[in-house]
């Protein structure tokens, strides 16, 4: 009862504190994530796909300052991620697809481990990315390789302002969780750049939990579950005469934990395992507009490594990319290339195994008039022994009238398997690539309303999915197969409006997914999960938000809401959950601004991944100093 009523006490004043706050004339607070439809161009190639939505996202490190990308997505989307735990393993599924379904780049450079062929969310920290754009639906004609649920891009680049700033932040919360991360930014009168971040984030995690899988669901404490991440960020940059920019990017990231076990074997240490993590992500871009020809070229390079119980998984990889637009008349063209090399060192795989990729393609924009906007292209892929299909798309908006679009696009997208697909345990060259295609059309709407200013959308789409990859039994082992068929379709809607009320700003905003994936065809012969939801996909995902900013102060509340979902076991249902958080700003002067977080405030138990615990009610408070001379 006493913690109920602290909650209550809490989250009323969270709410409340912006009417008690009385501010300083011009002195209001920005919000610190800015979401934009159809416009961002975070991606050179988003603007090729006129007939989908885009939403960009800007100063996603002062939102979620110690957060990862999956607590980001979480807490501002509907998209769903599956989390084995608190800062454990996150997968992101896009419109029913697999986390291998997203591609998931930084300034050009994919994220993604290329043994798995996907990104754990929990080790991608926003600290360190000044925006993102986030682009769903099927697209591999813009994306390349795997962009078959959609593609994330994340951003950092030079502002080239004379002197130095940057920033010092400090959060703790819950469970002895501590994150403190720096920014230096230092630039000269010759535009001469350098940006170091740092950052580090420690939790013990032992949070309190209802453990379902015992007699009368006794409370429990998470054992196993701590971690210790860090990283660090160090850019160089350089403007010439004629405007073109060079930048030297270099990451590395470390992430050493406990692998949260399931509920069922929390109190058996014989059950306890740690990973051990580490990336490095070197880059340089050389980026330049020249009136009708702007030009990207870059060249990167990855290490990936990880070790489980003595078995190490890493592979390096070598890659370079060029990519040029030309903008004649009432047309815009992008023709581009990419290249990468990959060395695994993978003690499953046949010594000596590697692999190239690369892929080329052509894109046009065409403004016939004010009201038409076409778009489309293609793109072809190579592979080291493996035939891949083109990968075109189409796409089309046009404006009724001022305020009213409709757009329409189909698209086909392809995932070649991954180096663990092809080569664990022997090659598996009867794989064949995963090809997708995605048809989908829509609506934007935009108006003023007694004051308030709406932007709302809907989307209907249809994406079927050939030789979907899986891993089933094989005997005593598992192995690699693709499934003949299988189907995603659904609907997507949400809002943004804002009003403004005297001195104080309101805004409010929802987003709703209906996800609708089903196996139609399967290798099995009577297989019972034909016509099923696939596990761990929720049909319902929804988000509302509401948030009210007066002078030095902004604060929000937001509701997510995640649907049913089943287990491997089609008859197996886990319940639907509903979680509410609340977050306040306070700007003490220009330079210091204090946080506060409320998550779960409902204290609701649920479980997102079947018998992986999640914490109830928790905290954190934060100050972030910054400085500029």
């Amino acid at each position: 009862m006493i913690n109920t009523i602290c909650r209550a006490v809490l989250l009323s004043a969270l709410v409340l504190l912006p009417f008690c706050v009385y501010p300083q004339q011009n002195d209001t607070l920005a919000s610190a994530v800015v979401v934009s439809q159809s416009k961002a161009d975070a991606s050179l190639n988003a603007k090729f796909a006129p007939g989908t939505r885009v939403e960009r996202y800007a100063k996603i490190q002062h939102v979620t300052a110690g957060n990862s990308l999956s607590d980001f997505l979480q807490r501002e989307t509907a998209l769903y991620v599956k989390e084995y735990g608190r800062g454990m393993s996150s997968y992101l599924a896009i419109r029913g697809t697999s986390s291998t379904h997203t591609s998931i780049d930084w300034n050009g450079q994919s994220l993604l481990v290329p043994t798995l062929g996907q990104a754990d969310l929990s080790h991608i920290p926003t600290y360190f990315f000044d925006n993102m754009t986030i682009h769903v639906g099927g697209n591999s004609a813009l994306y390349g390789n795997g962009s078959m649920g959609g593609s994330i891009q994340l951003r950092t680049a030079p502002k080239f302002e004379k002197g130095a700033d940057g920033d010092i932040t400090l959060k703790a919360g819950s469970f002895y969780t501590f994150f403190g991360g720096a920014t230096l930014r230092y630039a000269t009168e010759n535009e001469w750049e350098s940006r170091t971040s740092a950052y580090y984030s420690y939790s013990k995690n032992n949070f309190r939990f209802k453990n379902n899988s015992k007699w009368k669901i006794p409370w429990e404490r998470q054992n196993n579950a701590q971690y210790n991440n860090y990283g660090i960020l160090q850019e160089f940059a350089k403007r010439f005469k004629d405007e073109s920019v060079l930048q030297l990017s270099f990451v590395y990231l470390d992430f050493d934990r406990q692998i949260q076990p399931s509920v069922s074997t929390n109190d058996s240490d014989y059950y306890y395992h740690t990973v051990l993590d580490r990336n490095v992500k070197a880059n340089a871009l050389y980026s330049g507009n020249s009136g009708i020809w702007r030009y990207r070229i870059s060249a990167a390079y990855n290490y990936d490594y990880e070790l489980y119980e003595g078995d190490i998984i890493a592979a390096d990889r070598f890659s370079v990319s060029m990519e040029n637009q030309l903008s004649l008349k009432k047309v815009l063209l992008d023709i581009g290339s990419r290249s990468e090399y990959i060395k695994p060192d993978v003690d499953a795989y046949a010594a000596g195994t590697d692999e190239w990729r690369t892929e080329l393609f052509v894109l046009a924009l065409y403004n016939p008039n004010d009201r038409l906007t076409l778009g489309g292209g293609l793109r072809g892929t190579f592979v080291t022994d493996l035939s891949v299909p083109l990968q075109p798309t189409v796409n089309m908006k046009y404006k009724i009238k001022e305020g009213l679009s409709l757009r329409a696009s189909a698209s086909g997208s392809v995932k070649v398997p991954t180096l663990n697909d092809r080569y664990w345990g022997g090659e598996a060259v009867y794989l064949e690539p995963e090809k997708g295609q995605t048809y989908e059309a829509g609506a934007d709407y935009s108006t003023v309303f007694k004051g308030w200013r709406v932007n709302s959308y809907l989307t209907y789409y249809y994406s079927p999915v050939k030789d979907w990859i899986r891993w089933l039994p094989a005997g005593e082992v598992w192995r690699p197969r693709n499934i003949p068929k299988v189907i995603s379709d659904g609907a997507e809607a949400g809002f943004d409006a804002v009003k403004t009320f005297g001195a104080g700003v309101w805004r409010v905003g929802a987003r709703y997914a209906y996800t609708n994936v089903t196996m139609r065809k399967s290798r099995i012969e009577n297989d019972p999960g034909i016509g099923h939801q696939i596990a761990f996909q929720p049909k319902h995902t929804f988000m509302v938000k509401i948030g009210y900013e007066r002078g030095r102060v902004e604060s929000r509340l937001v509701g997510s809401f995640t649907g049913r979902r089943t287990s491997s076991d089609i008859n197996d249902i886990m319940k639907s959950y509903f979680l509410l958080n609340a977050y306040v700003k306070y700007k003490l002067g220009r330079k210091v601004i204090l946080s506060g977080e409320l998550n779960n405030i409902l204290n609701v138990s649920y479980q997102n991944v079947k018998f992986y615990a999640m914490p109830g009610f928790n905290f954190s408070l934060g100050a972030q100093i910054k400085f500029k001379n």
